[in-house]
């Protein structure tokens, strides 16, 4: 009988590198589309930019790395690392405030009203990479997940059911401006008085820099197991941002709510689902809206 095949171990002795990691990922966040759920394809003279701001309360603006399927990377390195290790040593916050914004010519170093394709609206998001002795864990830990929400200019395919709107702030004498960063949720009425909590949410929206949404139906809008209605109710419900979110054209991000994902994978949140908690509910606007339709609404419904 053959004696049994001894195999040693593997170590550092009898193996060979073939390939050395001379890099870390400090945080990592894949964008994807709100609607169909899948990463962001740029279209032709598009691009989707990703900015740090700050650390903590430090300032710090830098672009993350752009990947494929819409992967954004911050390496720990250079004078980020020095940084980081900073706000860790005298223990400060470590959130990251990261934007995310389209742009038609990627090499643009900020945000520009003009540059945006308007194709999804920005975000303004916090994510708090975890840390294990100061460093980020070489392992997927601190990569994240992002929704972002469709714009003025989004491809909708033909058969949609969805509603557009401006949203306006009265100036008084017949005169009115745009409401920036808005929120829209679009639910289902219920038996009694319209009631944000106890209604079902069919749809959402964010608004942009000129008070503009696009808020998109899906299929749970109507049940099933039927003929499909003619037209369905709706409750439009509108959240406008605190009075001292003021859009200035200087910044125009800056008064974009800050929106804390923690460190979490992927939330309601991160989804952008959750209105900020500093917005400020509005009455419902009843509208009642045909299956396949895309209905602007009337201006004079969305003054505030």
């Amino acid at each position: 009988m053959n004696a049994p095949l001894l195999i040693p171990a593997l170590d550092m002795g009898n193996t060979v590198p073939l390939s050395r990691v001379g890099h870390r990922l400090a945080l990592g966040v894949q964008w994807v589309d709100a609607l169909t759920q899948m990463p962001l394809e740029p279209l032709a003279g598009q691009a989707l930019c990703c900015d740090l701001q700050a650390v903590g309360t430090r300032p710090w603006v830098q672009r993350l790395e752009a990947h494929t399927q819409s992967r954004h990377a911050l390496r720990l390195a250079g004078r980020y690392q020095r940084l980081l290790a900073r706000a860790v040593e005298l223990a400060e916050p470590t959130g990251h405030e990261l934007r995310a914004y389209g742009a038609r010519d990627p090499r643009l170093s900020v945000y520009s009203v003009d540059q945006d394709p308007r194709r999804f609206v920005p975000r303004r998001v916090a994510l708090t990479p975890v840390l294990v002795d100061g460093l980020p864990p070489a392992s997927t830990v601190n990569t994240r997940t992002a929704w972002l929400w469709p714009g003025a200019a989004y491809p909708l395919p033909a058969g949609s059911t969805a509603v557009r709107g401006r949203i306006l702030r009265s100036l008084g004498g017949g005169q009115s401006e745009p409401i920036a960063w808005a929120r829209v949720v679009c639910t289902k009425p219920g038996a009694g008085a319209p009631n944000f909590a106890a209604e079902k949410k069919l749809g959402w929206g964010h608004g942009d820099d000129r008070g503009e949404f696009l808020l998109v139906l899906g299929a749970s809008a109507v049940s099933g197991g039927g003929a499909l209605p003619a037209q369905i109710p709706l409750h439009i419900w509108v959240f406008l941002p605190p009075p001292e979110a003021v859009w200035s054209a200087a910044d125009p991000l800056a008064s974009l709510p800050l929106e804390d994902g923690g460190t979490s994978a992927l939330d309601e949140v991160l989804k952008g689902r959750a209105v900020p908690a500093a917005y400020l509910p509005q009455s419902a606007r009843a509208l009642t809206l045909k299956l396949g339709e895309v209905r602007t609404m009337n201006e004079a419904d969305l003054l505030f």
